[in-house]
């Protein structure tokens, strides 16, 4: 059935996803210029200076992941795997977000505390709550079958 609580998290943090690939995920000031780091781009770049790691990639896997979750409805342990997938997945786009916002800032050869993290930034970090959900309404869903099972 499509219409479980668990499709709404899948939902959500599908919104989440795609709303950080719009969002800048940081910004600098150079010079009174702001350069704005996005997930496809660098925008007002003056130095050529270019990210070390496609945002992208991991951030339509994620999408592509919680897309597969919501279409395998009805096999609750590959809706599980993905789900566990989309957890490692998320990680790794923030420890390249963050990484690469700092690699940034030191080939501009700004300090720390200059960088204004963009709401692009938090927002995978907002999807891996709703992920988490739909993975323990999946498990209580599992544990209902195996109980009305065990009672035919």
């Amino acid at each position: 059935m499509i219409q479980r609580i668990q499709t709404i998290y899948l939902l959500l943090a599908i919104i989440c996803m795609v709303i950080s690939l719009f969002i800048p995920f940081s910004f600098y000031s150079l010079n009174e210029q702001e350069i704005s780091l996005y997930a496809f781009e660098i925008n007002n770049n003056v130095n050529d200076i270019v990210g070390r790691f496609p945002y992208y990639v991991p951030i339509f896997a994620s999408l592509c992941l919680s897309i597969l979750g919501i279409s395998k409805f009805k096999d609750r342990k590959k809706q599980l795997l993905f789900g566990k997938i989309n957890y490692l997945t998320i990680l790794l786009a923030l420890t390249f977000i963050m990484i690469d916002i700092t690699f940034i800032a030191e080939q501009l050869l700004l300090e720390e505390n200059t960088i204004i993290y963009g709401f692009g930034a938090f927002l995978p970090v907002a999807a891996l709550p709703f992920i988490f959900l739909a993975n323990r309404a999946i498990k209580k869903d599992e544990k209902l079958i195996k109980s009305l099972d065990r009672l035919r």
